[in-house]
């Protein structure tokens, strides 16, 4: 079996890179991670700190298809989020899918899951729930993935720099009912986060997007660490 490698993505803001901030359990948690997986390697916001995050994203998956071809896996993990068992990553990446998120909240009341189940709502197989789309603030794709739909999205030049980008994550107009082949008037559309555009994209090609059950407790920093705990239910769907 091939070995697997990590790269621990994630965006951050500030003018220098020196300067941007992260919450503890984000800084903690990567304390873990390189115990867990010692040959991890972290692509943090030093390509993309002055970037809006759909270029900022682009950028970071364009970097790793051209400077660390040997990575097998991306943990597209933001800085005010982590997780309470470092082990699900390693669980994640030996699922075998292309793409699949841990479930966690949004960080304000009323609390409910980040990822967008699918209509009429899909069965449970095995630890694995597929949705229609998942937020990135911990989400796991594979490298083969990010090379397949960058090799049919548009490129653009992401200047200053000379390197041609795909545009993965660009935001698109969509509504549930589009892919059943109903016809939805322009105005009644959304315009979609970078994330569910892109899972919007990976589902076009054939690419399931999975919420993996197990995923255990995800925080959220906002006035406090969220979690499902605090949701009512607090079971996945």
């Amino acid at each position: 079996m091939a070995k697997m490698k990590l790269v621990i993505a994630t965006p951050v803001r500030a003018a220098e890179m020196g300067a941007a901030s992260v919450s503890l359990g984000y800084a903690e948690m990567l304390n873990k991670i390189f115990r867990l997986l010692p040959t991890s390697e972290t692509l943090a916001g030093s390509i993309t700190f002055s970037c809006d995050i759909v270029r900022g994203r682009n950028r970071i998956a364009a970097k790793i298809l051209r400077e660390i071809p040997e990575a097998t896996h991306v943990l597209w993990v933001d800085d005010d989020q982590w997780c309470e068992d470092v082990n699900i990553i390693t669980e994640m990446m030996n699922l075998g899918v292309d793409v699949v998120g841990a479930p966690y909240t949004n960080k304000r009341q009323p609390l409910h899951w980040v990822h967008r189940n699918l209509t009429p709502q899909a069965c449970m197989a095995g630890d694995l729930l597929e949705v229609a789309g998942v937020g990135f603030g911990f989400t796991l794709t594979s490298v083969s993935c990010l090379k397949r739909m960058s090799e049919v999205e548009r490129k653009y030049t992401d200047h200053p720099n000379p390197h041609k980008v795909a545009n993965i994550f660009g935001h698109l107009f969509d509504h549930p009912l589009l892919e059943k082949g109903v016809a939805i008037k322009e105005e009644d559309q959304a315009l979609l986060s970078e994330d569910y555009s892109f899972c919007v994209r990976a589902r076009k090609l054939g690419i399931p997007i999975h919420i993996y059950v197990k995923g255990g407790i995800v925080y959220h920093a906002g006035s406090h660490a969220w979690t499902a705990r605090e949701m009512p239910g607090g079971v996945i769907g």
